[in-house]
C-alpha cells in the first residue's frame, strides 16, 4: 500500500512501517519499498558498498578512499566505491530503475528508525573523500537525486524523512527497504566508466510524538535513533563463473543431523569470506549470500526453482585450494546445531580443490549432514502451572 504522508514540525514522514498502513512511498519519482519489485531478481548474493554505525545519529557514503569522514565501517568489504553497471536496473510499470538495499539493525525492543538524509551522485573516480560539503568531495561529483532538494541546486526544497522497522525483516543481511532510482535521472552516462556514490544519514528524527507543532498518528509515536548495529546499503550480485552451494535446514529435533523430513529454511543469510592470490597480490573476498524461498527463487540460474535453504556462493580467481569461512546470521529463538564441524557455533572454514569443481559447481548433497550445510533448531518455551 502506498503510504499516505503525514507533516509535523515542518518536516514529512513517509511511514514504511506499516503500523500505519504503508509499506512504499514514491518521492521525486524514486521509489520506496519493503519487499522487493516483482521485475527485481538475483543471485541471493549480496554485494555491501557502505556501511555505517554510531549511536544516536549515524551518516556517510560509499568510497575507496581513506580515512573516511563520517561514521562509515573502514574495512573495504563494507565500504567501497560502486560503479553504475554493478546496480541491477529493474524495470517498474515500464520505466527502468537503479536497484539499491538497506539492510537496518535496531533492538527487538526498539525496532523504530529514521532515514532522514540520502543523496546520489555520479563521480568518474570513485575515490571521493571529506564532507560532502567540502570542495573536495563536490567538485569531483554530481547531484542526481536528492530527498530534500529535488531541483538539485545545492538549497533543500522540502524536509523528508522516512520511518522504517527492523522487526519487519529481523536480522542482519536482511533487505529492510529497496530504493529504486530512475535511469534517467543519471542523464545518460556510460555505466562502465562512472562510480555511483550514496550518502544516507539515520537517527535524526529522535523521539516522535505528539507537541504543539502537530499530531503524530498513534501507532507511529516511539524512538526513531540508531541504537543497536550497523545500517549497510547493498546491491545484489550476478553469478558469473564457478560457485560452491549448500543448504540450510530446519533441524526439528535439535540432533544435528538431516533426517528425513526435515526441510529447507529459506530466507536466511550467510556471509562468506576467502583470499585469492598470494602475498602482496592476495585479495580478501567476501560476501552475503541468502538462502532460496523454495517458491520463486532460481539462484544458480538453471532455468528451474531452487529447493527451500539453497544458497550459492561465487568463487573468483584461480587457486588451488580455497579455504571460504562461512558464518551463518544470527535469528533470536533459533539455536544452530550442525555448520560442518565439532563445534556448532555458526561458523566454519571449508576447504575447497580447484579440481573438485564439476561443470563449475562444487557443493554440498541435500537432506546430507556434510559441510556447506546448515542446521537449526528453533527453541521452544515450556511452562507450566503445578
Amino acid at each position: 500500500m502506498t503510504e499516505v504522508p503525514f507533516t509535523f514540525g515542518g518536516i514529512t514522514y513517509f511511514d514504511l512501517t506499516t503500523r500505519a498502513g504503508g509499506d512504499e512511498a514514491t518521492i521525486d519519482g524514486a521509489l520506496f519499498r519493503t519487499q522487493a519489485s516483482e521485475g527485481s531478481s538475483g543471485t541471493g548474493l549480496i554485494q555491501a558498498f557502505v556501511r555505517v554505525q554510531s549511536d544516536g545519529t549515524e551518516e556517510g557514503y560509499n568510497t575507496s578512499e581513506r580515512p573516511l569522514a563520517y561514521d562509515e565501517n573502514s574495512s573495504p568489504s563494507f565500504t567501497k566505491s560502486l560503479l553504475l553497471n554493478q546496480v541491477p536496473i529493474v524495470e517498474i510499470d515500464g520505466i527502468e530503475y537503479y536497484e539499491f538495499r538497506l539492510d537496518i539493525n535496531q533492538t527487538n525492543n526498539d525496532p523504530l528508525l529514521s532515514l532522514d538524509e540520502l543523496k546520489v551522485y555520479t563521480s568518474t573516480t570513485g575515490d571521493e573523500e571529506g564532507l560532502i560539503t567540502g570542495t573536495d568531495f563536490t567538485d569531483d561529483t554530481t547531484l542526481v537525486w536528492d530527498l530534500d532538494d529535488q531541483d538539485l541546486d545545492g538549497t533543500d526544497d522540502t524536509d523528508h524523512t522516512i520511518l522504517l522497522d527492523y522487526s519487519l525483516q529481523a536480522g542482519s543481511g536482511k533487505s529492510d527497504m529497496f530504493f529504486y532510482v530512475p535511469v534517467d535521472d543519471f542523464g545518460g552516462v556510460d555505466p562502465d566508466s562512472t562510480y555511483v556514490v550514496l550518502y544516507s544519514k539515520f537517527g535524526e528524527t529522535g523521539f516522535l510524538s505528539d507537541g504543539p507543532d502537530g499530531i503524530v498518528p498513534d501507532a507511529l509515536e516511539g524512538d526513531y535513533d540508531t541504537n543497536d548495529g550497523f545500517e549497510e546499503w547493498s546491491v545484489s550480485k550476478e553469478l558469473e563463473g564457478p560457485y560452491v552451494f549448500g543448504y540450510k535446514w530446519e533441524d526439528t529435533d535439535g540432533d544435528g543431523t538431516w533426517d528425513v523430513g526435515e526441510s529447507g529454511l529459506g530466507g536466511w543469510t550467510i556471509s562468506y569470506q576467502y583470499t585469492v592470490g598470494n602475498g602482496a597480490n592476495a585479495v580478501l573476498v567476501s560476501g552475503v549470500t541468502v538462502t532460496a524461498d523454495g517458491v520463486a527463487d532460481d539462484f544458480d540460474g538453471d532455468g528451474e526453482i531452487d529447493p527451500e535453504g539453497f544458497y550459492v556462493i561465487p568463487i573468483e580467481g584461480n587457486n588451488n585450494n580455497y579455504s571460504i569461512t562461512l558464518t551463518e546470521g544470527f535469528v533470536e529463538g533459533w539455536t544452530n546445531t550442525y555448520d560442518g564441524d565439532a563445534t556448532p557455533n555458526r561458523t566454519t572454514v571449508v576447504t575447497v580443490n580447484k579440481n573438485a569443481f564439476v561443470d563449475g559447481k562444487f557443493g554440498a548433497a541435500e537432506g546430507a549432514t556434510v559441510p556447506l550445510n546448515f542446521g537449526n533448531f528453533e527453541d521452544m518455551s515450556i511452562s507450566g502451572t503445578k
